[in-house]
This record gives structure tokens, C-alpha cells and sequence, in this order.
């Protein structure tokens, strides 16, 4: 038997098949990761706003926001999952800001909106 025919037998055996499968399996494995990369894309933040960008305490103010292509969407702190486009009134007791995220399966994109309070006033 010469080389070529004991490196074709080797796949053969129960050792090379069971090689066989998990180089196909890697190859899969890594091709749908590779995929999830070229085929999902970026999610677009279109619009992340605070109205008005500065407030007395105990005051409130709109966070407005619109996501294109995000399978999820969240904004921190103390709101969580949001839909893709909508308002929130919030009314802080000191300056804070808001991060939203986009994700879409391995892809994230993220904004932020400050919001001023004036600790000066309080009604």
C-alpha cells in the first residue's frame, strides 16, 4: 500500500468519519457565523431626542425616538425595552443621560440624549 492509498483509507475508518463530520461542522458552524455578519445588518438610529434639553426639578421632558432595522431596542437608565419608534415623558431629580440601544443579532448601535435639571427650583 503506498501513501495515497493509506491517507484514503483513513477516512474510512471510524476515527477519519467521525473527523469528516466535525470538519463539516465546522465549516457550517463558522459559515453561518460569517454569514450572520454579511447578512444582518446594522441597525439605523434615525432620531434620539430629549424636549427639552434642560428642566427645573420636578419638571418633565419628552425622550422621542426612531430605529430602523433593530430585532431589539432599550434605553437606559430605568426605561428598558422600547418599541422602535415612540416617546417616553420622564421627569428625573437631577441631570442624566439616556443611552439608547439597537441591536440586530450580532450588530448594536447606540445614541445618547442628556437631560439638564436645574436642582435649584422644586415646586
Amino acid at each position: 500500500m503506498n501513501y495515497w492509498e493509506s491517507q484514503k483509507s483513513f477516512w474510512k475508518t471510524p476515527a477519519g468519519r467521525v473527523l469528516h463530520v466535525a470538519l463539516i461542522v465546522a465549516i457550517l458552524g463558522g459559515g453561518l457565523l460569517v454569514l450572520n455578519f454579511i447578512i444582518t445588518p446594522y441597525p439605523v438610529i434615525e432620531s434620539f431626542d430629549v424636549t427639552p434639553i434642560a428642566i427645573s426639578k420636578g419638571e418633565s421632558a419628552n425622550l422621542s425616538w426612531s430605529v430602523v432595522g433593530a430585532s431589539e431596542v432599550k434605553i437606559d437608565p430605568g426605561i428598558g425595552p422600547v418599541e422602535l419608534q415612540g416617546f417616553r415623558t420622564v421627569s428625573p431629580a437631577e441631570t442624566v443621560v439616556y443611552t439608547l440601544w439597537a441591536v440586530n443579532g450580532s450588530r448594536n448601535r447606540s445614541a445618547e440624549a442628556q437631560l439638564m435639571v436645574d436642582p435649584a427650583y422644586e415646586p
